[in-house]
């Protein structure tokens, strides 16, 4: 038993050992120097055309519904990009644009860059100016929808506005897709998708917004990050009522209905009881991500082989992000009672909304709660489910493009795949490509990620130059 006990020992040492020396030798590139000469003249010109988008409220609409805005939108985006309006063909479907470029090699298959028309709703309250201005203040502008999500829309348009001043025309096919109602989860952009489809379109590649050029992801790390989405997670809400006899609360039963749905969500707080995985994309986001810290999460992320079961076991209890990437998650929303404050509700409900994981879907998910509600005898009903979307694959070679791209453009920042935790109309886009990703090439900060679909909502101006001319390159540059 004592050689036994010393034998493991020497094999840990050895594994550390291992695992000291591999970090060792992870290191991180020299922060380079972003070389991108940002004028004043580029400043003033994302400052005129962006705010004219943001100045027309394009609050999500359904197919049916007065679309007028959106109309008027089309024609204020037919006046600032008038080469893009000339040299397209565009096909309205309902609001939803479509746009193609014509390349010149018809065997090439054609991509796609998307993003949105329309925004969340908003007042003044709280804002630093009116919420669709587009005014500009110390460098950046705000509005509903300047970063969620005209900033994307923004800078790919004005990136082929200049290619055509220029004269380029593409090898391939180029098209655009900007949907009516995706803050809403409406049909526009499937719509788009059956109309491509109908065609026997298929696509090289998809970019849409969803990632970011993001400060620190991750706290400790040395320099931005540039993630680029590979899959979303999925979506359910569900209904979970208790039923039982009502009655008067001054003589109250044990186990009442309420009583019953506390218990369930209180379990399920504590339990957590979703199936935790790592899938080789989060893996590999770590990888990418590993130089970037001190010597401490450098041995940790560098040298997921050895520490992976510490990782799993930490990473939920160090911060909400950490468990979202490994699991399918529960927050419960809503809830229900009786309508008097002295009467014991008869059918009670919670409503719990879920971010289903790849690895375990919306069904796997329903079942691991079902156990739970059959203990507390309660019923669960599905308002509203969808998967999670397929992984795209970033060992391809338009992913790797993608990713070289951003290096030459933005030299001092990293780059690593990403899961993202809410929804995108990129993922209809799977159903015509294998590189449906999810990346705009602009800067934010923590504070403008936190303002997207908040008050203050905002993006810089010099960086929607940046985005600018990274979209200019990739076009330019694309040989797939």
């Amino acid at each position: 038993m004592q050689y036994a006990v010393i034998a493991v020992f020497a094999v840990l040492a050895v594994l550390i050992l291992v695992a000291v020396i591999r970090t060792l030798t992870i290191k991180a590139p020299a922060i380079g120097k972003c070389e991108t000469e940002i004028t004043k003249e580029d400043i003033d010109l994302c400052a005129q055309k962006l705010g004219d988008m943001v100045r027309v409220p394009t609050v999500s609409k359904n197919e049916d519904e007065d679309l007028s805005q959106f109309y008027k939108f089309h024609e204020v985006l037919e006046e600032l990009f008038p080469n893009v309006h000339k040299t397209f063909e565009k096909t309205v479907l309902s609001g939803t644009l479509l746009y193609r470029w014509k390349g010149t090699d018809p065997s090439r298959r054609p991509i796609l860059f998307m993003g949105h028309q329309d925004v969340v709703p908003a007042d003044d309250h709280g804002w630093k100016c009116p919420a669709y201005s587009g005014t500009v203040i110390d460098g950046d502008i705000y509005g509903r929808g300047a970063m969620d999500c005209k900033s994307t829309m923004f800078v790919e348009l004005e990136a082929i506005e200049e290619l055509i001043a220029e004269g380029f025309v593409p090898p391939c096919d180029i098209y655009l897709e900007y949907a009516i109602n995706e803050e809403t989860g409406g049909d526009g952009a499937a719509s788009a998708v059956r109309y491509l489809k109908e065609k026997g379109i298929e696509l090289a590649i998809v970019i849409d917004e969803g990632g970011a050029i993001v400060d620190r992801p991750i706290g400790g790390m040395d320099r931005q990050y540039a993630v680029i989405g590979v899959t979303e997670k999925g979506y359910m809400d569900l209904k979970i009522t208790a039923r039982g006899k009502g009655g008067h609360s001054s003589t109250p039963p044990r186990n009442t209905p309420a009583a019953r749905l506390f218990a369930f969500a209180n379990e399920i707080e504590k339990k957590r009881p979703f199936k935790k995985h790592l899938i080789p994309e989060v893996y590999e986001m770590f990888r990418c991500m590993a130089p970037s810290f001190s010597f401490g999460m450098r041995m940790l992320l560098g040298n997921i082989w050895l520490f992976k079961p510490l990782l799993m076991a930490l990473m939920p209890v160090v911060s909400p992000f950490g468990e979202a990437i490994l699991s399918t998650t529960c927050c419960f929303t809503m809830m229900k009672g009786s309508d008097a404050c002295n009467v014991i509700p008869k059918e009670p409900y919670l409503i719990a909304n879920l971010r289903t994981s790849v690895h375990q879907n919306c069904e796997e998910s329903l079942a691991v709660l079902k156990k739970y509600a059959d203990k507390y005898d309660l019923e669960i009903e599905v308002i509203q489910a969808r998967d999670a979307s397929p992984v795209s694959n970033i060992h391809s070679k338009e992913y790797a493009y993608l990713t070289e791209c951003i290096k030459k453009q933005f030299p001092d920042v990293g780059v690593a795949p990403y899961v993202i935790m809410g929804g995108t109309d990129c993922r209809h886009f799977h159903a015509l490509s294998e590189n449906a990703l999810r990346f705009c090439p602009v800067r934010m900060s923590n504070e403008q990620n936190a303002a997207c679909h908040a008050v203050n909502e905002n993006v810089t101006l010099s960086a929607l130059a940046e985005g600018v001319r990274f979209f200019k390159m990739f076009i330019k540059g694309y040989y797939l």
